[in-house]
């Protein structure tokens, strides 16, 4: 069978499994009766007996059945390699990752807003020095001081007094990295998971 076959029978067993116990239940066990008489809708204690092991034997036959499908899908799932946004990983992990991208999406989110944030502050703080750097330039060449002089007073004060930004991570080359791979990975690991599935074929035991 093609993993896509066995995901479908394993939803109908499980639908199959729900009915199977919910018969179990209505006298069909265990039920109080009067002495010598016999539970009402059967024909006999023999009857009632024959049924009550039938129907556990049903669901327990059932869970057994759904049990072997998915053992034998989770082993596949953990040796069958599929490509995911350029990265080489087992359908198990894929399906793990689909969660746990959730986690990529919100340290992005964090860097992002680290970014902008920081950035502004960057551009606030370099106006605030722009502004002090023509105040004393004002004050001590006057209008008319030779650009030659303004560079070497504004070269000076800035090694003084002018602000840095530290990227240490290169930010906004991580950010785009690590959101390309956020969306290509939600674009398109549903379609390889179906695809992997309906290629991948398992043996299951009767």
């Amino acid at each position: 069978m093609t993993v896509t076959d066995t995901l479908a029978e394993l939803t109908l067993l499980e639908k199959r499994i729900d009915s199977a116990r919910a018969n179990l239940d209505n006298n069909t066990l265990i039920a109080v009766v009067e002495v010598g008489k016999v539970p009402t809708g059967y024909k006999s204690r023999e009857d009632h007996a024959s049924k009550a092991r039938a129907a556990l034997q049903r669901v327990d036959a059932l869970i057994d059945r759904r049990r072997t499908i998915k053992r034998a899908v989770v082993l596949s799932n953990a040796s069958t390699m599929v490509s995911v946004a350029g990265e080489e990983m087992t359908v198990a992990e894929a399906i793990e990752m689909k969660n746990f991208i959730l986690y990529y999406e919100a340290v992005f989110h964090t860097m992002v807003s680290a970014y902008t944030r920081t950035q502004n502050e960057y551009k606030a703080a370099q106006t605030r020095v722009k502004d002090r750097l023509d105040k004393l330039a004002k004050e001590v060449l006057g209008k008319n001081a030779a650009s030659e002089k303004y560079q070497s007073l504004a070269d000076s004060f800035l090694e003084r007094e002018g602000v840095e930004l530290l990227d240490p991570t290169n930010l906004a080359e991580a950010i785009e990295r690590r959101q390309e791979f956020v969306e290509e990975f939600k674009s398109t690991v549903d379609r390889v998971l179906s695809i992997s599935n309906a290629r991948t074929m398992i043996e299951i035991p009767d």
